[in-house]
């Protein structure tokens, strides 16, 4: 079964990121496939390279992605407003994308789970 996540909860806040990794490194070890995460709203500050990542999930996000072949996709208008920038303080591992990915990714998955 292939899963995409849809990630809109702060980091900080409401652990959302590290639900949604959770989520995934299970659904991989169940030999289930990821298509993509998607970042947006707040979340997107887990991509942000210079915020703090005292949990390490932005690190268990992208060796987890690199690892099973999934992408890490960042709304660019969500970025944007976050003053996340594709050159400057996207962190390794994501990309910038804007919502026709997610579009996409609702009509390649079987499931979209949302956190």
């Amino acid at each position: 079964m292939r899963f995409d996540l849809l990630v809109q909860g702060a980091p900080l806040t409401t652990g959302a990121p590290e639900r949604a990794f959770r989520f995934a490194r299970a659904a991989v070890d169940a030999r289930h496939q990821i298509g993509r995460v998607f970042f947006y709203n707040e979340a997107v500050a887990v991509a942000n390279r210079f915020a703090a990542d005292d949990s390490g999930t932005r690190e268990h996000l992208t060796r987890l992605a690199s690892d099973a072949g999934f992408e890490l996709a960042v709304c660019v208008t969500a970025a944007a407003r976050r003053g996340i920038v594709a050159n400057e303080s996207l962190a390794d591992g994501f990309v910038i994308v804007g919502l026709g990915q997610l579009i996409e990714a609702i009509e390649d998955s079987d499931r979209l789970v949302s956190f």
